[in-house]
């Protein structure tokens, strides 16, 4: 994923923390916020309670397979449901969270 396409800083993360809203499925919680630059920006945390760095990177690998829909902040938290969770399944969730964040307004 490009550098310009990431959530990098700690402050980028705590304004979509914060001011973003919530949708949240069994294997993961998106928060969502509109942005300035128009471009879609994405940030994964991913805690050391799930498992191992192989672990914790597999999930990482899957997450960011799905690509974010212009104009928008997106931080995803994965739960404890993405450990065992393939990447259709969680494709097909971050899709659910992706269609929930669209029809709330």
């Amino acid at each position: 994923m490009r550098r310009r396409l990431r959530l990098r800083s700690s402050r980028d993360f705590d304004r979509v923390l914060r001011a973003g809203r919530r949708m949240g499925t069994a294997c993961l919680t998106a928060y969502v916020r509109d942005n300035e630059s128009g471009l879609p920006r994405i940030g994964l945390a991913v805690s050391r309670r799930l498992g191992n760095a192989v672990v914790r990177n597999r999930i990482k690998r899957r997450l960011r397979a799905r690509r974010s829909r212009a104009g928008r902040d997106v931080v995803i938290v994965a739960r404890a449901g993405a450990i065992e969770a393939d990447a259709a399944r969680l494709g097909d969730e971050v899709n659910e969270v992706w269609q929930k964040a669209v029809e709330r307004p």
